[in-house]
């Protein structure tokens, strides 16, 4: 994070930011996080530490290639891989120097928060008020004492507009899912957006219930709607086929979320969204490792045409859930079970592995229990609540919570 001005700023982290889960949940296993008696929910320069100190414990930086912008990915015809990056270099900045290597194998984590997804409204275009991505936001001094509306209700949405409504005149906060205004202080929880007309009346209308209405005085949009899957190195001269259309947030053909099902020397690191990153991701790349170290004790990878006829399913189940094409990566509670069968691939799967697993999954019920229960606009007092790890017992104490007025609770 740098404090930045609304029309510089480009990076999803805002001055405010705390997590929206508990240290105790979020931390790889190789490090474990909190269970101090401090404050679980942690502020972004508080992850930024910890993530240093993981670096620095593992001896990390070394491997490290800072400044650095991979420009293009290629598969060769003995399948090894050739990368393009260019890297910038002297005091400034401002020397940049061209690499070129071939590699074994590539591991893609470029992350899922780059390129805003701001959804095609009619007559959006013509808001005379102020528009940005929630990618833009920094801070909500800008909106103190104008009428705000926040497109979007998953964790950003919520937050920002919980955050704006200390300041503002009143926010809108529209939800896809809601089918019925509601208002909680000076915040209205509305219906999905649907149009701008001509005078700059915002329309929101529910299918389920028909309900329609109509706010015209607003005075800002914040999309916070998410974002798309980007590749920018991955293109026609890549010799890989990979599809990551905009607006549908699904990346194919995958096997098991992880590997490229034509060519699985190239992986992909945390395209499952909706899920607590940092075990996950850690728990993801030992499998990868373990297919190019071949160990004894893993899975070895199907043939190709499984692999292809598995991804292919994926790409059109809808997800977990069988939803949408857009939750085709939303794993969401069907998270612990993926990381089970990605440790049972690397042969990582143990008494201890169950442990951890089971343990994050019942301070992310707990914690999602407690967060889910936020009215819209409402004192985050979910983030007060202290968690202490218990992986013997696959549970956790609470040392704190002040929605409860306790101090001490086992669990």
């Amino acid at each position: 994070y740098e404090d930045q001005t609304m029309m510089e700023k480009n990076r999803p982290m805002y001055r405010n930011l705390r997590t929206n889960l508990p240290k105790e949940l979020m931390a790889y296993r190789e490090l474990p996080w909190g269970s101090d008696g401090e404050a679980s929910y942690v502020t972004h320069k508080d992850v930024l530490e910890y993530l240093e100190a993981y670096a620095n414990k593992f001896d990390l930086l070394k491997c490290i290639s800072f400044g650095s912008s991979v420009k293009q990915l290629t598969v060769l015809d003995d399948d090894q891989i050739s990368l393009e990056w260019t890297t910038n270099t002297g005091e400034n900045g401002d020397v940049v120097e061209t690499h070129k290597e071939t590699f074994d194998d590539v591991c893609v984590c470029n992350g899922h928060y780059a390129r805003p997804a701001i959804p095609r409204l009619e007559g959006l275009d013509t808001f005379h008020g102020n528009i940005i991505h929630a990618i833009e936001y920094d801070n909500a001094q800008p909106y103190a004492g104008k009428t705000v509306l926040c497109v979007g209700a998953k964790p950003s949405g919520l937050d920002i507009s919980r955050e704006i409504g200390l300041v503002a005149k009143h926010v809108y906060l529209s939800d896809s899912a809601c089918d019925k205004m509601q208002t909680f202080g000076n915040v209205s929880l509305m219906p999905r957006m649907q149009s701008v007309d001509e005078n700059g009346g915002v329309h929101f209308y529910s299918p389920r219930s028909a309900e329609e209405h109509v706010a015209d005085d607003v005075d800002a949009i914040v999309f916070c709607s998410g974002y798309d899957y980007d590749f920018p190195f991955i293109n026609e001269e890549s010799n890989l086929e990979l599809q990551f259309t905009p607006g549908e947030r699904r990346v194919q053909p995958l096997y098991e979320q992880t590997w490229h099902a034509r060519c699985p020397s190239v992986s992909f690191i945390g395209i499952p969204h909706s899920i607590v990153p940092f075990p996950l991701c850690e728990i993801q790349a030992a499998t990868v490792v373990s297919q190019t170290r071949q160990q004894m004790n893993g899975i070895r990878l199907p043939c190709l045409s499984d692999r292809l006829a598995a991804a292919s399913e994926d790409a059109v189940s809808g997800g977990p859930n069988g939803a949408r094409v857009q939750e085709t990566h939303n794993l969401a509670s069907h998270q612990w079970d993926f990381c089970r069968k990605l440790a049972k691939i690397s042969g990582d799967y143990d008494d201890e592995m169950e442990k951890f697993i089971a343990t994050n999954k019942a301070i992310y019920d707990r914690s999602g229990k407690e967060r889910k229960s936020m009215i819209p606009g409402g004192d985050d007092v979910y983030r007060e609540t202290r968690f202490r790890r218990d992986d013997e017992n696959q549970s956790y104490e609470i040392l704190y919570s002040n929605r409860y007025k306790v101090h001490r609770v086992v669990c």
